[in-house]
């Protein structure tokens, strides 16, 4: 719509870049698989990862607070994601 409120143009589902389509589900994966199950040492199932509308509360305890960032960093890299709540506690330094 334009400043005259005139239909200027319309958007279709192809014209969406795929991220804006992404389920929650489809984003828990991806976090789980491409962000966690690669570049972060502690197996995925050291930490619980749950979607809703694209925020992704990560919980969880951890060896170090450096695999903490990383963790946190790694999934809000992750198209998709909205925002990453850090509910994560480490066990060393």
């Amino acid at each position: 719509m334009d400043e005259e409120d005139r239909l200027v143009g319309i958007v279709t589902r192809g014209d969406l870049p795929q991220t804006v389509l992404r389920t929650d589900g489809g984003i828990e994966r991806a976090v789980r698989r491409d962000a966690l199950g690669t570049t972060h040492r502690p197996p995925p199932r050291a930490l619980a990862v749950a979607v809703e509308d694209g925020v992704v509360p990560l919980t969880g305890r951890l060896e170090r607070r450096s695999d903490v960032d990383m963790a946190v960093r790694a999934a809000s890299r992750v198209d998709g994601v909205v925002a990453v709540v850090d509910q994560l506690s480490y066990t060393g330094t």
